[in-house]
């Protein structure tokens, strides 16, 4: 039997596939199995492209600017390609401690002729993870300047149970009222929603182990460029990628 599809369902399913997969609320994110990494060891990671831990297609990479930061200061020395569903990156410490991954997403500026998204607007995205290399027994500031940007307060090693202390910047300012998002890699549809405080802060329990990933939106009209856009739209994320059992 052939079921009939009505003039108001196929306006709906191609109102859905017409709007670009940024605009429907896919982010980037980085992931990577990396353990035990010594200085002069490569480390391979990946750049993904969906929503909430599921990664549809690879970008561009020329709308990508891969960096690491740490303490020594700011390296661009990343290699990128691209893969079937994601953008493989790869770089070489050469000294120990925290080496903190930070990629930017140029998504342009988009205008579409649908309700609630008429006049252009620019897609920003950010996202960072952070590895350790050797000893990390030397603090650095973890903060890398993102225009929107997800700090990890007392980064260390987490175990199930624990509890992750966040805080969102803004323009290096702290963001309150804002949601973010706990998403696990088995738990997509499902993730947790905590509003920063005044500070800007959250607190999450780590309730299972393995990938987890935290993300937040902030859209500005105050960004905007006459001519050009009337609004930046900008997405953060970062990722915890062993959160270790008992």
């Amino acid at each position: 039997m052939v079921q009939k599809v009505s003039r108001k369902e196929t306006s709906f399913l191609f109102f859905e596939e017409d709007i670009p997969d940024i605009v429907r609320g896919h982010e980037i994110w980085v992931e990577h199995c990396m353990q035990n990494v010594s200085p002069g060891d490569p480390i391979a990671f990946d750049l993904c492209f969906g929503h909430n831990m599921k990664s549809d297609r690879a970008i561009q990479v020329e709308k990508v600017t891969p960096a690491v930061f740490s303490a020594l200061g700011e390296n661009r020395a990343v290699e990128v390609s691209a893969a079937e569903n994601h953008l493989s990156m790869q770089f070489t410490p050469a000294f120990e401690g925290y080496h903190t991954i930070g990629v930017e997403y140029d998504g342009g500026i988009l205008n579409l002729p649908h309700p609630g998204l008429k006049g252009p607007k620019y897609y920003y995205q950010y996202t960072k993870t952070i590895i350790p290399v050797g000893d990390c027994q030397a603090e650095y500031d973890l903060t890398v300047g993102h225009e929107l940007e997800i700090i990890p307060l007392d980064y260390r090693q987490y175990k199930v149970g624990e509890h992750v202390l966040l805080k969102v910047l803004y323009d290096r300012h702290a963001l309150p009222d804002v949601i973010v998002y706990g998403i696990h890699a088995d738990n997509r549809e499902n993730p947790i929603e905590i509003t920063t405080d005044p500070e800007g802060l959250v607190d999450i329990e780590l309730e299972k182990s393995g990938k987890w990933m935290f993300k937040v939106g902030y859209r500005d009209p105050e960004k905007s460029v006459k001519g050009l856009y009337d609004k930046k739209v900008m997405t953060a994320t970062f990722t915890i990628m062993d959160v270790s059992k008992n």
